[in-house]
């Protein structure tokens, strides 16, 4: 329990008797079977809240493919490259047009991240099987429980939940018979006041960050941007504004955030929706039942959500230079934007799990959906040289008791994200879709060793994918 907010028990309360993994499972995949799977859980008021998902096939039957997670590694089992030199590596793997050795791409993360960060763990696919893999740190350090980050330690995955979000959305759309070129005017809360050219935003222009709204947030005074944030009320406080759909790239939450509200709009007109109505009170977890159920639960994850859940390893977040100041809990309530731009909480394994099907099955979406994905750059934050890459970011936002003749920090983000502070908590994620059928996936629960300028998540895995192709 968090403050007054209960789940019950974590995300899943299951109409039928179905197992949930434990802290100590080495599988994530529970035997096929159709069930209906009912969220549950007390409302502020204490009043039961609950949306059926309907009948869900759980797991994979024979035609897919199948991950099975890596077992554990033990702590600082990893290589030492000397010097970095990158002739000779080992245990090459044959992968399309060129090679990989894995074994170093994996001791290039180790030598960046050992001892620069207090936990972090990464899963590197080839061709969708768990090629290299390790842990290393701690998910809560002795004074907060004493956990050994591990590659099933779920961890606070920031923006890389917009990726999710993405993959949900073209699959949604073509679900229901629509495409990224339907304009979202149709889609909206009935009620609310559509700025000048928002008729004219498609849901492209969503994914690709081209509403003209982070343009404009550029140009918005206090008080206006005291309105703007990323729940409901903020929400329809952007859609009264101006936009400028079809304008160059310009990140922006708000954009994503607004597909929370979106994919169960949709849902509802489509049929088959949980609920008959999309309301500030609902949407949030109308959101994850849709996730859940036609992302997640087809590929054998289970009760994703923004908040820790006692039947999973759960990672706080840390400054590394002041990891006696303690973790965070960093959690998102239903009501108070979980998901659509960020908020899930998964594992490596989970994360490079969710990278192999989408590129090698169609259980999450086809081929031709994941090319119109890739080509139109839909979700990810860079797509360059035929690497495909997503990162997430969060740093702690209050006030920091350190006890010491500094006294605390007031950290006010995200209006002063050029500033560095000594005590922010941090968590940071990366998923990449790489050449040579390459998959990885990076979870760190801290800011890197000195404030971490300059230091990219994303731009690990691309070097260490750079330092071991051949």
């Amino acid at each position: 329990m968090r403050g007054t907010l209960k789940i019950i028990p974590a995300l899943l309360a299951i109409s039928l008797s179905q197992p949930v993994l434990a802290a100590d499972t080495r599988s994530s995949t529970i035997p096929p079977e159709t069930v209906d799977i009912t969220y549950e859980m007390l409302s502020r008021d204490n009043s039961k809240v609950s949306a059926v998902a309907g009948e869900l096939r759980l797991g994979s039957d024979g035609g897919a493919l199948e991950y099975s997670p890596p077992l554990d590694t033990q702590p600082g089992d990893f290589t030492i490259i000397e010097g970095f030199d990158p002739t000779g590596p080992s245990d090459l793997a044959e992968v399309g047009q060129g090679s990989v050795a894995y074994d170093w791409m994996g001791a290039y993360i180790d030598n960046q991240l050992q001892d620069h960060v207090v936990g972090y763990a990464y899963v590197i696919n080839g061709d969708g099987v768990p090629k290299q893999w390790n842990a290393d740190g701690y998910a809560k350090t002795p004074e907060d429980g004493d956990l050994q980050m591990s590659v099933y330690t779920r961890s606070f995955i920031a923006s890389v939940t917009k990726q999710i979000t993405s993959v949900a959305t073209v699959k949604l759309l073509h679900q229901a018979g629509l495409t990224i070129e339907t304009p979202i005017a149709d889609y909206l809360p009935s009620g609310w006041k559509l700025g000048k050219n928002v008729n004219g935003i498609k849901f492209k222009h969503l994914l690709t960050h081209s509403t003209g709204w982070g343009q404009l947030w550029d140009n918005l005074d206090k008080a206006e941007r005291e309105a703007w944030s990323n729940g409901w009320d903020g929400l329809e406080y952007v859609i009264s504004l101006t936009a400028s759909p079809g304008s160059a790239y310009s990140y922006k939450n708000a954009n994503t955030a607004l597909l929370r509200i979106l994919i169960p709009q949709v849902w509802v007109a489509m049929g088959g929706a949980p609920y008959a109505e999309v309301t500030a009170g609902n949407h949030d977890l109308m959101y994850l039942a849709y996730v859940q159920g036609n992302i997640f639960e087809p590929i054998g994850i289970y009760s994703v959500g923004c908040w820790m859940q006692p039947n999973y390893q759960e990672a706080l977040a840390y400054s590394f230079d002041h990891v006696e100041t303690g973790g965070i809990a960093h959690e998102i309530d239903l009501g108070k934007g979980c998901g659509g731009h960020a908020g899930l909480r998964l594992s490596a394994v989970e994360l490079a799990k969710y990278l192999a099907y989408l590129r090698y099955s169609d259980e999450i979406i086809s081929l031709s959906q994941l090319g119109l994905i890739n080509s139109e750059e839909l979700g990810w934050g860079d797509a360059t040289d035929g690497k495909y890459t997503k990162s997430g970011a969060w740093f702690s936002s209050y006030e920091v008791d350190i006890n010491t003749n500094e006294g605390g920090l007031y950290l006010d983000l995200p209006l002063k994200l050029n500033t560095q502070y000594k005590y922010r908590k941090a968590s940071r994620a990366c998923v990449a879709l790489l050449p040579y059928g390459v998959e990885a996936s990076l979870v760190i629960n801290s800011e890197y060793e000195g404030g971490g300028e300059d230091y990219s998540t994303c731009g690990i895995l691309r070097d260490a994918f750079d330092f071991a192709a051949n």
